[in-house]
């Protein structure tokens, strides 16, 4: 059986952040992806390469390998966000481009599709 970790999160109702604990609650039934995909999603695509450097026991080029692509993940959150409140022009216009690189594979090109929205963060962590 494997090893079960559990974290949890409590904020005081003043919290900047309460509208994302609530929007995260189990009792929110119209989540885009499950709860436990988006919530390691946003933590892994910045924190996995850190953690893996202080845990040790990683080559540089493994860890160089797992920031690329952490990067790469968080670039295609940058993505989904500029889609998601059609801020694309914005995001074409400062620049930011998102260039997979290693070993992470993708289908999208310069003019993602409605049909890419749908699994451009679930691409990004496979």
């Amino acid at each position: 059986m494997p090893e079960q970790v559990d974290f949890r999160f409590q904020f005081s109702t003043s919290s900047p952040y309460l509208p994302l604990l609530k929007y995260l609650s189990p009792k929110n039934k119209t989540l885009e992806f499950p709860r436990q995909n988006m919530i390691i999603w946003a933590i892994a695509a910045f924190w996995h390469p850190i953690a893996c450097r202080w845990l040790g026991g990683f080559s540089e080029s493994d860890l160089k390998s797992k920031a690329r692509i952490s990067i790469y993940q968080l670039q295609q959150q940058i993505i989904y966000l500029a889609q998601t409140f059609n801020l694309e022009q914005e995001l074409e216009s400062h620049l930011i481009v998102a260039n997979p690189t290693d070993k992470v594979d993708t289908h999208f090109g310069s003019s993602p599709t409605h049909e890419d929205d749908d699994c451009l963060l679930e691409n990004a962590f496979n």
